[in-house]
Order: structure tokens, then C-alpha cells, then sequence
């Protein structure tokens, strides 16, 4: 029936959405409730996956407002988005390719609501708190699951993470976001980003920091060429096939 998505379990109320390896989901249940983290493309119906994996009603929050997270908000009626990325996915929901391809006969994209720092989402017995991590879009956002000590990074950490998009926010102001981060570091062990294929350690994020620390004080000597869709800009690595992506 999925042909995209691949299911793999986390653990026994989490479970890994692996579009294609273009994008991720994610499922976390409590007792009352399951939250979708992103909807990644919208290719397959992701409100229909979800129900074979829980009968809880679900709740979307989307990351940030890249289409590889919000486009398959059309099987759903309401997502919660930080309205600094409004603009952004607003932009990407106009796309010709986007009513061409994505968007299916009588479906429409769900309505957002408002996310913000300080918001949590009550599960029943899992209890998921939202942090701001404004950088590669204005209005990026983080979910820290206390109890599992896992962290839900979206493409603000991630194995490449681009900011050398129109919306990416300069690399200072990026940094300032993750030092946030790294003040919540003794409330989490492992990490889930936007593109994982499984669990990940939160050294990765240690090292993810200190990378853009570095990119910041011109510690750039090795860095490399990265051409993409847009054109060309720079490439800072910081380990096996990892790297900053900036302009």
C-alpha cells in the first residue's frame, strides 16, 4: 500500500517515516494522543499510515516550512507551524509543481496554527516541549521528549544542513539558536532530525555546534565548493560526508 514510506520503530511509542530518503516523520504516542512530527512530500497519504500504527487521535506539528515537511499536510485539516515560517511554506504551497503533483482532487492544505517556545504537547504520559531554533528558516522549531531524551532537531541539525538559503538567517544569529541548544544538553541523549534513518547520539549535535562556531570565526581553510539547485556557495565538513552549507 506504501510504496515511499518505510516504517522502522524507535521504540515502542515512536516510529521513524523514511520518504524515499528525501525527507522524515516522525509518530509519537501516549496514552491519549499521537503526534506527527512533519508530513514529509505528500506523495503517499501519511494520516492513513499513521492509523495503522495507532487508533489515538493525531496531532501534526510541522519543523519548519520546507515542502519535504508540510506538503503531506493535505491529509489533514489542522498542523501547527511557527508563524515565522509562514511565509515560507505560503511560498512553496504556490509552487506549480506543487498543485501539479502533490496536491490531490478535494484536498487542500491543512490549516496552521501557531507554535511556539514555551508550547508543549501533552500526549498522555509523554510530554513533548517545543523550543524556537530559528537559522535555516526564520521560524524553526525543536521538540524535546524528556522522557525518551530524544530532541527532534528538524533541518536545523542535521547531516546537511543548508544555510545558504533566501530564508536561512545569517550564521551568528544560527549559532545563538544552537547555544540554546546546548543549554538543554543534560536533558537529552539522542537526537531525530528531518533526514535520520535511525536513533542518533547527541554527540552528533555537539559536533554540529561547534562546527558553525567555527564557520563563524573563519576557521574555513578546508572548506569546499558546494553547488546545488540554487547555484553555488561553500560547504564547511566536519566529519564523514557531513557539512554546514552557508553563502
Amino acid at each position: 500500500m506504501f510504496k515511499r514510506i518505510k516504517v522502522s520503530r524507535v521504540n515502542d511509542h515512536i516510529w521513524l517515516m523514511n520518504d524515499n530518503d528525501e525527507g522524515t516523520g516522525y509518530l509519537v504516542t501516549g496514552k491519549e494522543r499521537g503526534l506527527i512530527i512533519d508530513t514529509m512530500n505528500g506523495y503517499e497519504n501519511v494520516k492513513e499510515l499513521a492509523e495503522t500504527l495507532t487508533d489515538l487521535p493525531l496531532t501534526v506539528v510541522n519543523t519548519h516550512g520546507h515542502p519535504d515537511h508540510i506538503f503531506g499536510n493535505i491529509y489533514f485539516e489542522k498542523a501547527y507551524l511557527h508563524p515565522a515560517d509562514l511565509p515560507v511554506a505560503e511560498h512553496f504551497y504556490e509552487e506549480e509543481w506543487f498543485k501539479k503533483d502533490i496536491l490531490k482532487e478535494g484536498l487542500k492544505p491543512a490549516q496552521f496554527l501557531p507554535v511556539a517556545e514555551g508550547m508543549s504537547f501533552d500526549l498522555g504520559g509523554i510530554i513533548l516541549d517545543v523550543y524556537e531554533l530559528p537559522g535555516h528558516t526564520p521560524g524553526g522549531i525543536s521538540l524535546l521528549d524528556r522522557q525518551d531524551r530524544i530532541l527532534f532537531t528538524g533541518d536545523s541539525i542535521n547531516v546537511h544542513t543548508w544555510m545558504q538559503l533566501p530564508e536561512s538567517l545569517p550564521m551568528k544569529d544560527f549559532l545563538k539558536s544552537l547555544k540554546k541548544v546546548q543549554g538543554l544538553r543534560d536533558k537529552f541523549d539522542f537526537i531525530l532530525t528531518g533526514h535520520s534513518r535511525q536513533l542518533e547520539d547527541a554527540c552528533f549535535c555537539d559536533a554540529h555546534i561547534r562546527a558553525v562556531e567555527e564557520v563563524c570565526d573563519g576557521k574555513n581553510n578546508n572548506d569546499e565548493t558546494y553547488t546545488w539547485f540554487g547555484g553555488t556557495c561553500m560547504a564547511h565538513p566536519y566529519g564523514d560526508m557531513i557539512k554546514i552549507v552557508y553563502r
